[in-house]
């Protein structure tokens, strides 16, 4: 069965997710689909109590989980016990909480690699958030991960890839707009150059994605952006460059994605032509399209060869 299949998991697998059901008697029905570096988890039980864990289990994840549930307490370790609605928790650092369910309850979640939401905003919050307002966007969220676990059949390599890039950016969509409704010592530029950024992050793939379009997405002028981004010491065309790069590497990174020639590769990151993209990846990273490919590579030869053994 290949990574991305969903399948069934027991409380063994449940707990490398950060997952422990204290009360081994209860029963819990746990469904997961790895659509590469993004984790999406469904758990339903009742009357149950968990102990989570996931800042030590997956400590390069971001945690976004809807929960579902008639009466929910929860505890921070040595915290007190506190009642709390159900609702969306955004977790940057992961979640750390004892909980306590009482009748029936359901858990969605996906983990999202931390890295990837740093294109979205300029610093993760440092605490989790529980949001009992649902918003459009936290509804869609919740509703294709429940779709994607939901759907048995094998997904494609190019599925996995397509499944993983809408998660990270919903993901980053809603950390965005909650982080810039919710931290007030946020200057209005910070903010206007935190919307700019993840419009490029999502939109960078478009060959005709340019500084005059970010601008309009932002509803600003162009020369205010461009000061915006001065202030950070960068600049609107600077930020589409680098964010073509970052898609590129994760690209080339990719083994699924080892048939694209690097001409393909630089189509489908947004750049011109493959010498911009080897320019970009060398001003970034100093490696080129094929060394980042061999390193990668060379990396994981001696994993095969243990394997083989």
């Amino acid at each position: 069965m290949s990574p991305g299949d969903v399948r069934e998991i027991g409380s063994g697998e449940l707990l490398s997710h950060g997952v422990h059901v204290v009360d081994d008697r209860t029963r819990i029905t746990a469904t997961q689909r790895t659509p590469g570096p993004v984790i999406l988890l469904s758990m339903q039980g009742a009357a149950s109590e968990l102990s989570i864990d996931t800042v030590t289990a997956r400590p390069d994840h971001a945690v976004f989980a809807f929960v579902d549930a008639a009466r929910l307490v929860t505890k921070e370790p040595n915290g007190p016990w506190m009642p709390v609605e159900g609702g969306l928790v955004v977790a940057p650092p992961g979640i750390a909480q004892h909980v306590r369910c009482a009748g029936s309850w359901s858990i969605t979640a996906a983990y999202v690699p931390r890295a990837t939401l740093g294109a979205f905003v300029a610093a993760l919050p440092a605490s989790a958030q529980v949001l009992e307002e649902r918003r459009p966007l936290d509804r869609a969220m919740q509703a294709f991960v429940e779709q994607v676990l939901a759907v048995e059949d094998t997904a494609t390599a190019t599925e996995r890839y397509a499944i993983e890039r809408l998660i990270v950016e919903m993901s980053g969509a809603i950390l965005l707009d909650r982080t810039d409704g919710a931290s007030g010592h946020r200057s209005p530029h910070a903010a206007l150059r935190d919307k700019a950024v993840a419009v490029i992050a999502q939109q960078c793939s478009d060959p005709a994605l340019n500084p005059a379009r970010v601008a309009r997405e932002v509803r600003s002028s162009l020369r205010q952006l461009q000061l915006v981004f001065a202030e950070a010491e960068n600049s609107v065309a600077g930020e589409i460059r680098h964010q073509r790069a970052r898609l590129a590497k994760s690209l080339l990174l990719d083994s699924r994605f080892d048939s694209l020639s690097i001409e393909q590769i630089s189509q489908r990151a947004g750049f011109p032509s493959p010498i911009s993209l080897r320019r970009a990846l060398e001003e970034e990273y100093g490696a080129t399209p094929r060394a980042l490919r061999a390193h990668r590579e060379a990396a994981q030869r001696p994993q095969n060869e243990t394997a083989d053994r």
